[in-house]
């Protein structure tokens, strides 16, 4: 089983304790966001999980969780999210030195557990070509030694940030100018041992040097890294083009208090 943590909301930076007493009794009860009066009881033991996989924006005092972990030989990967957006859109993210600080932290101390995320790229009046190019850049030359995979994916509309594309005129129509962008990113990752994964989009991956076909929580990638042998199915429930293998997610939507303008899983706007 793959305990996924979370989609819905950022639990390494926002909900260690809650984890951690729920790792100590070793089941968490999960509600599930459209019927609050249905409740599943999840195990946590050691002998039930395959792998946690965390998403975030700041692991740096999450290590207490991970060395828990570790010593219950309880597998993790994490999806840390760089993408260094001003405070306008991205209130709470922090200090973006101090977040590459953490992120190669994280990678010194537990080897290969750790993939970056330039995720969503937001094509916009504010946020164009030139903009994303100097931004990637920026962020890869400063942790390409710490990742074996940077993953990507085009901004999409949802219910929660409707508001957000009409204040900002963001692109949502127009998928070549996405194109243009993942052509630069690949061209600055290129000669490096980083590979881009695009997630959830209908790429055309023999157009591109160093794109390649793989998932956030990727079978084959987690069966090699770790040594796992994870036979799960896709996970129906995401979005058409992700090809994510199953997992359970923990997590509830509206908690997380970072407080993205885009985000789809608060009502921040």
């Amino acid at each position: 089983m793959i305990i996924s943590a979370s989609r819905r909301c950022d639990i390494p930076k926002y909900g260690k304790k809650w984890l951690l007493e729920n790792l100590k009794q070793e089941y968490v009860n999960v509600t599930n966001p459209f019927n609050r009066n249905q409740i599943k009881k999840v195990s946590l033991k050691s002998e039930d999980v395959d792998l946690f996989v965390f998403w975030t924006k700041d692991c740096s005092d999450f290590t207490d969780v991970l060395d828990y972990l570790k010593s219950k030989n309880i597998k993790f990967l994490i999806q840390y999210t760089i993408n260094g957006y001003p405070p306008e859109i991205e209130p709470h993210t922090g200090n973006t030195e101090k977040i590459i600080n953490n992120f190669n932290d994280i990678n010194l101390r537990y080897p290969g557990s750790v993939l970056w995320r330039y995720d969503p790229v937001i094509l916009a009046d504010s946020f164009d070509l030139k903009y994303h190019t100097k931004k990637f850049s920026y962020i890869f030359q400063n942790i390409k030694h710490s990742t074996a995979r940077c993953y990507t994916s085009f901004f999409d509309e949802y219910r929660k940030n409707k508001k957000f594309i009409a204040a900002y005129n963001v692109n949502i129509n127009d998928f070549s100018k996405y194109e243009e962008i993942l052509t630069e990113f690949d061209n600055i990752v290129d000669g490096s041992d980083v590979k881009l994964v695009v997630c959830s989009e209908p790429v055309n991956y023999i157009s591109y040097k160093n794109v390649i076909k793989g998932a956030c929580i990727d079978k084959d990638y987690i069966n090699e890294v770790l040594a796992l042998n994870i036979q799960g199915k896709r996970d129906s429930g995401q979005r058409k083009f992700c090809s994510c293998v199953k997992s359970i997610d923990i997590g509830a939507y509206n908690q997380c208090r970072t407080g993205c303008k885009y985000c789809y899983a608060c009502n921040n706007n």
